[in-house]
């Protein structure tokens, strides 16, 4: 099979090289050799990802045929199958065969590799017949998967994936699937697969690529390795100051930020925006010695037909523009015929002349062109003089008096900080509410300001320049209403998984369903998948985070663990004491443990303090609470429990996820103990 990857490899590079040597003269041609080399592109980059376990399975059925389940698929030189895509319909059976169901299978087979060299092998036997001489029956690779040493990199799990899993991978829904569950049930790992898969199943949605939006970078460094190991190389990872291109230079509070969030303010700003436009104004233009004025229907008829032509504030503004100096070219024009009839015929009347000669400098200093024989009528030349408007400086300024451009930033805090404007557009918020806003409107780029300021620029500019075939949205509990807008402009197609527990929600959101999350947008048309087994957190970690799962979610059933280790354990300390403790922690864990990742997770406040504790060859990861989503680790060292439930509004749900991302072993250090 390598023999032929390498073979399919060799041949995408040398066409890559001649599509890439092509030199077209003309824009269509060069369009096309573009396409192409995107094409080939995509086809290297999902070869190279090919290389690690390029065959990682193998289903024997009852009736003696075989397939291997691979990372793609690969035919000989006859075209004979040699490797089955994971994605494809075949492979399903060797992630949906189960012992009361074997989908005609008799051996399930799983391959483990290094480089290019088998180095296990397990065997699940599905139809109830004896195990044989070929068959190797062992612990099986989920459970080998699971007690592997963490690396502070989510890795793929193709080889691995459940049934309950797999069948949210290969929904055949093309909308949103959400997926939730309780922490270590795997959500992130199946919203990543079936992102690959959504890629696979329908093209059109690869287009235009994938983007999986996060909460922070430390959690898109940890899953970034996934999507590219399943050959799916067009992913961007971005939180939303990467999205805006703005970093946050401040910190509001959770009041204002929540308020911020608010997805009423989005048609508030709409409306703000549309002040900033003429209603029933005339407008009176001076042109040389000629005063014009448009009638205010007539002013509100060019910018109606602006924003039909173009919904967004700045661009409308040029076609009003445009609008505005038709219809002056056009009140022109039948001055310039009145004025020529009436002097035609005071002309003929008085003199007896031709009047066409003897006005044609006068004609001319009007906008009309005379011809050059004598005897023709006289020509009015529209575009020259609606091309010298345009440009006409005095019209710009006339039409920014009624349609000012706008710059999307300076526009958003003038709106935050116009108190009656925010008592007429939001008159169901109370005074407080509005005051909150208000209060904020000049504390500098916050985290809740990156939505406001995405939507100003979509109202102002225009919609973003990049959308996406295919988002991927983790965390998603995190998001406010105005975070869900920005993120469902960038995918007109609604093609989105979306992953989240709402138990672990750190942020002052508002919203606690799905529904009232996903309904503006899509109404009902979601499919909502609950995964109910915990490969990650032992047995025993649940229970003890238990009680905290009951405060912060008393509705939400535990999920079942499938592992069991050390009972968590709790040490008392006084806070001066308390970083000499982590540090000896640690370094036992390290002495006891070699390889395996260990996360002393604390309060903010205490970062600096742990600063010390010793991160031999990144092994040790240090981590703020409110940041800890997502992550995992083999051992955790939790710090000042009472602190992270303190730090914010939210903190004891950054307790309940702190407790959950160990994978086998919690120490509770406690200063107050």
């Amino acid at each position: 099979m390598y023999h032929r990857l390498d073979r399919e490899l060799a041949h995408a590079l040398r066409d890559r090289e001649r599509a890439l040597a092509t030199r077209p003269e003309n824009p269509g041609e060069r369009y096309a050799r573009d396409l192409e080399v995107d094409r080939l592109n995509r086809i290297v980059g999902e070869l190279r990802a090919a290389e690690r376990a390029l065959c990682f399975g193998r289903v024997d059925t009852t009736s003696g045929t075989s397939l291997h389940i691979g990372r793609l698929a690969l035919r000989d030189e006859d075209g004979e199958l040699l490797l089955i895509d994971w994605r494809a319909d075949a492979a399903r059976p060797f992630y949906a065969a189960t012992a009361a169901s074997p989908l005609g299978l008799r051996r399930r087979r799983h391959l483990r590799l290094e480089g290019r060299t088998v180095v296990g092998v397990s065997d699940e036997l599905l139809d109830g017949s004896p195990p044989t001489e070929e068959d190797v029956v062992g612990d099986g690779p989920l459970a080998e998967a699971l007690g592997r040493a963490r690396t502070g990199r989510m890795r793929e799990a193709v080889a691995t994936l459940r049934t309950e899993q797999d069948a949210i991978v290969r929904s055949p829904s093309r909308g949103v699937t959400v997926v939730q569950g309780g922490p270590g049930t795997g959500k992130t790992i199946v919203a990543l697969h079936r992102a690959a898969y959504v890629l696979y199943a329908f093209p059109r949605v690869a287009e235009r690529g994938v983007l999986v939006y996060g909460p922070n970078h430390r959690f898109l460094d940890y899953i970034g390795d996934v999507l590219p190991s399943l050959g799916e190389n067009d992913v961007r990872l971005a939180t939303a100051a990467d999205l805006v291109g703005v970093t946050p230079t401040a910190t509001d509070p959770a009041a204002v930020a929540a308020a911020k969030g608010r997805a009423e303010l989005a048609e508030a700003l709409a409306r703000w925006v549309g002040t900033r436009r003429p209603h029933g104004v005339p407008l009176t233009v001076t042109i040389g010695n000629d005063t014009m004025t448009l009638a205010g229907p007539v002013v509100d008829g060019a910018r109606r037909t602006a924003l039909r032509d173009a919904s967004a504030h700045n661009p409308a503004r040029e076609r009003f523009t445009e609008e505005i100096v038709d219809e002056l070219v056009d009140l022109m024009e039948e001055r310039a015929a009145a004025t020529l009839d009436t002097i035609d015929a005071e002309v003929a009347q008085v003199l007896g002349i031709d009047p066409d000669r003897a006005t044609a400098a006068d004609l001319r200093r009007l906008g009309v062109e005379t011809p050059d024989t004598a005897g023709g009528q006289p020509e009015f030349d529209r575009e020259t003089i609606r091309e010298s408007l345009i440009d006409d400086p005095g019209i710009d300024a006339l039409v920014e008096r009624v349609w000012p451009r706008l710059e999307p930033a300076a526009a958003l805090r003038e709106f935050l900080a116009d108190g009656a404007a925010l008592a007429s557009l939001l008159p169901s918020w109370t005074p407080g509410e509005r005051a909150l806003l208000a209060g904020g409107a000049n504390t500098g780029a916050g985290a809740a300001d990156l939505a406001l300021l995405d939507e100003a620029r979509h109202l102002i500019d225009g919609p973003p320049e990049h959308l996406f075939g295919h988002i991927v949205v983790d965390e998603a509990q995190e998001l406010t209403g105005m975070e869900w807008r920005m993120l469902m402009r960038r995918c007109p197609s609604r093609s989105m998984t979306i992953v989240g527990d709402f138990a672990q929600a750190g942020s002052p959101t508002g919203l606690h369903r799905w529904e009232a999350a996903l309904s503006p947008f899509v109404g009902d048309r979601f499919e909502t998948h609950t995964l109910t087994v915990n490969y990650r957190t032992t047995a025993e970690i649940l229970r003890a985070s238990a009680p905290l799962l009951a405060e912060v979610a008393p509705e939400q059933r535990p999920s079942r663990s499938i592992r069991h280790g050390a009972v968590p354990r709790t040490i008392g300390t006084t806070g001066a004491e308390a970083a000499g403790l982590v540090k000896r922690l640690v370094e036992e864990d390290r002495r006891a443990h070699p390889g395996e990742l260990v996360g002393v997770i604390c309060p903010r406040d205490r970062v600096r303090d742990l600063a010390a504790v010793p991160r031999e060859r990144e092994q040790v990861v240090l981590v703020p609470a409110d940041e800890s989503r997502g992550l995992e680790f083999d051992a955790v060292v939790l710090v000042d429990p009472a602190g992270i439930r303190a730090a914010r509004p939210a903190g004891v749900r950054d307790l309940y996820v702190a407790m959950t991302r160990a994978t086998k072993r919690l120490t509770v250090v406690d200063p107050a103990g």
